[in-house]
């Protein structure tokens, strides 16, 4: 839909850097595909960097940017005191209001502001909002939410609450995210909240297929960074079990984390054999290894969505992986096979898609994938969203 342009202030918790070109990058390519598609849209990635010992001598960072047409404020503070973040946040929307005014930003040039994770991006995304009465929607991706909520104070739970009851719209990207977030915030499940998916980057639906033969070697490829959540051990568990029936069968982990080290120990120890070790990829080299394996894995033990996953179906690639609650908004019997989260089953996943992978279909995957996750799709909605609010 082209017939209608809108002014779009997107507020991101996190957007790719110089130093982490990665990091948030869902965020950038919905930019992209906004400006791509005839809207107005500016970038705002508050943040905080360092502890209350950096505010004594380290300024707040203020850079105003264009980046791949799209301009980006990026606003970074320390905290003015410790421990109480509430006046951090206010202390963060100080200076996000001042770097706006430095750079002649108003909000009310905007018709709707999009927020992007509660921390920070969703709440600097309220104050504005309800500032300049301009209504928000807010895509909630905090995973810690859901899996880790003890990282968080009763006032941050407080205001999260606060701010889900006062945004026009609230967006999960998996029906799982909602039903523990509304679950557990005892939200009334209204037109309020509602599933709208990731996007899955058209460049993985314009990368060409690539067909195996029988006679290759049958690699799985794994991509996350070597955290616990990410359940790595129990990845080299199953396949250490997988490799026991299938000696040739070969493993590519990708990432970097604190975990490293003692994932590649217990590698050496187990004597896993095929099993290569890459650092974190960039977008164009994570389609470069989609390619050159047969299936794409993951153990995770949560997913609030599974972006890799539903990429790697977009290059027309079958996946295994653990029901870690998003993925059962991704995965299909006709695109792969979920498993429980031990290392028997998981192991069983594995040989099983060996066994079944010429009943996938490649074309079929990227069709059903793109039918749901492309660009068009995405944007279909979010135009919808943007026109009532």
């Amino acid at each position: 839909m082209r017939d209608k342009s809108f002014n779009i202030l997107l507020i991101a918790s996190w957007y790719p850097s110089k130093d982490h070109p990665t990091t948030g990058s869902f965020v950038q390519e919905q930019a992209q595909m906004l400006r791509d598609f005839g809207h107005q849209v500016i970038v705002i990635h508050p943040f905080m960097h360092g502890t209350f010992l950096n505010s004594i001598t380290k300024r707040p960072y203020i850079n105003f940017t264009l980046e791949d047409g799209i301009q980006v404020l990026r606003v970074g503070v320390s905290p003015p005191i410790p421990f109480f973040r509430g006046i951090s946040y206010s202390y963060c929307f100080y200076w996000v209001q001042k770097a706006m005014k430095k750079f002649d930003i108003d909000v009310k040039q905007f018709n709707v502001i999009h927020s992007h994770a509660m921390f920070m991006g969703g709440v600097i995304g309220y104050y504005l909002s309800k500032k300049h009465k301009v209504p928000q929607v807010h895509t909630e991706h905090t995973s810690g939410l859901i899996f880790n909520r003890k990282q968080y104070t009763k006032n941050d739970m407080r205001i999260t609450k606060k701010i889900y009851m006062q945004c026009y719209k609230v967006l999960f990207v998996s029906g799982f995210a909602l039903k523990q977030i509304i679950a557990y915030f005892g939200l009334k499940s209204k037109d309020t909240f509602v599933v709208l998916p990731n996007m899955v980057d058209d460049a993985f639906f314009l990368t060409p297929l690539h067909s195996h033969t029988k006679d290759d070697p049958f690699k799985f490829l794994v991509i996350g960074n070597f955290i616990p959540i990410k359940n790595h051990h129990l990845l080299l568990d199953a396949f250490k079990l997988a490799q026991k029936e299938i000696p040739t069968v070969a493993l590519t982990i990708a990432g970097n984390g604190p975990l490293e080290k003692e994932l590649r120990a217990i590698c050496e120890f187990q004597k896993l054999k095929n099993v290569t070790w890459l650092p974190r990829l960039n977008r164009t080299e994570v389609k470069e290894q989609m390619a050159a394996h047969q299936a794409i894995l993951s153990t995770s033990r949560l997913e609030t969505f599974g972006l890799t996953i539903a990429e790697a179906q977009a290059m027309g690639k079958p996946v295994v992986v653990t029901d870690s609650g998003g993925v059962q908004d991704i995965v299909t019997v006709d695109t792969g096979i979920i498993t429980e989260s031990n290392s028997e089953a998981f192991s069983s996943g594995l040989l099983k898609l060996i066994q079944s992978y010429n009943s996938f279909d490649s074309e079929k995957i990227r069709h059903l994938t793109k039918s749901r996750f492309a660009s068009k799709e995405i944007i279909h909605r979010l135009n919808e969203i943007y026109k009532s609010a």
